[in-house]
């Protein structure tokens, strides 16, 4: 009998995940390959039919066992009806973060430790210090991914391994290029699970859910109506583009209103400052007290600003920000960090601004 770990590789096709396989092999481990099947091929928004004959292929280049995981149903559950009720009720989903806690580091994790997995192996861009089960930036800034791994627990670290945390996507493509693997030059795709191009997720969410649209009114700050739409679930906080009306100046969508079916619009970017905000489903991966300062950050892409968390009953939490940020929307993640190290993170339940 083998005395060597076995890793159970999440493979999506891509060059990062086949590049983090290939280095668990170098390392001494055995691997074995899963990849996710995450929608049908019915035509709508494609099923990744090409990717799944390439990591087929890259697998076999490896040496390496590979399977498929079935969690179409789960996926339709967990996260696709999760973000389309988001949506319908005026929020904005974060459905990576939910994909990630429920199915690569919750259902593929269960399926890693049936096949008797020391580990799951992933492609993310983070630094993994897994017998801690803390979680750090990559050093590839451009990279990373610690955002959408705020919701994941110290249990699912402790078992996984994240190798690339220290690599730069230029390093991690020449060492697909030593290998001679296929997908070394691949572009990078957009909403790779679920998309269509030159659709907005929501827009994809309805069409799927065969859901007819709900017009109503788009008014300005006053209530004067300045047009229609087609459904609230076309419309985040914050957003400018593609906004139905002309007001002269850039317009923001300030207020969404699932009740009136209303989408409020301001040309005063100042009406979308928070430095309030409140979350809910409160997770930590490191011990810190009731209260406690650190960085939050609302959006991916977004600079960290300096804050004090103070932790509430029910896994609340209520973030006072040093100075306000742009447009935070309900819906999305809170992440939580202490320099480098990931704190953990909430999902943002109500934002306002507090004048000091």
């Amino acid at each position: 009998m083998s005395t060597k770990p076995l890793y159970v590789a999440a493979m999506s096709g891509g060059v990062d995940s086949t590049v983090a396989a290939a280095l668990a092999l170098e390392s001494g481990a055995r691997v074995t390959g899963v990849t996710l099947i995450l929608r049908d091929c019915d035509g709508n928004g494609g099923c990744g039919s090409d990717d799944r004959e390439q990591v087929t292929r890259v697998a076999a280049q490896l040496g390496i066992e590979h399977q498929f995981l079935d969690l179409r149903r789960e996926f339709r559950e967990k996260v696709l009806e999760y973000s389309w009720n988001e949506y319908r009720a005026g929020r904005t989903p974060n459905p990576c973060a939910f994909c990630n806690f429920h199915l690569k580091f919750g259902l593929l994790a269960e399926h890693a430790r049936a096949l008797g997995a020391d580990a799951m192996l992933t492609g993310h861009y983070a630094i993994l210090d897994h017998e801690k089960g803390e979680l750090r930036h990559a050093v590839d800034t451009s990279k990373d991914q610690v955002y959408f791994l705020a919701l994941l627990t110290r249990e699912q670290l402790k078992f996984c391994r994240m190798p690339l945390g220290s690599l730069t996507k230029d390093e991690v493509r020449r060492r697909a290029d030593v290998l001679g693997l296929e997908n070394a030059r691949k572009k990078e795709s957009q909403d790779a699970c679920f998309g269509v191009p030159g659709e907005a997720f929501s827009q994809t969410l309805a069409a799927y859910f065969e859901a007819a649209p709900v017009p109503g009114e788009i008014v300005d700050e006053n209530g004067k109506v300045l047009g229609r739409h087609q459904g609230i679930h076309l419309y985040t906080i914050g957003q400018r583009k593609g906004l139905g009306v002309a007001m002269g100046r850039p317009a923001y969508v300030t207020a969404i209103d699932a009740k009136t079916g209303r989408v409020v619009l301001s040309t005063d970017s100042s009406v979308l400052l928070r430095n309030i905000i409140e979350v809910d489903r409160v997770n930590m991966m490191a011990d810190r007290p009731e209260q406690f300062q650190c960085e939050v950050q609302t959006r991916y892409r977004q600079k960290p600003v300096p804050a004090t968390v103070t932790l509430l009953a029910g896994g609340r939490a209520r973030l006072e920000l040093n100075s306000p940020v742009t447009a935070p929307a309900v819906g999305q993640v809170a992440a939580f960090y202490d320099g480098d190290l990931v704190l953990g993170g909430g999902i943002i339940t109500q934002t306002s601004q507090k004048e000091k």
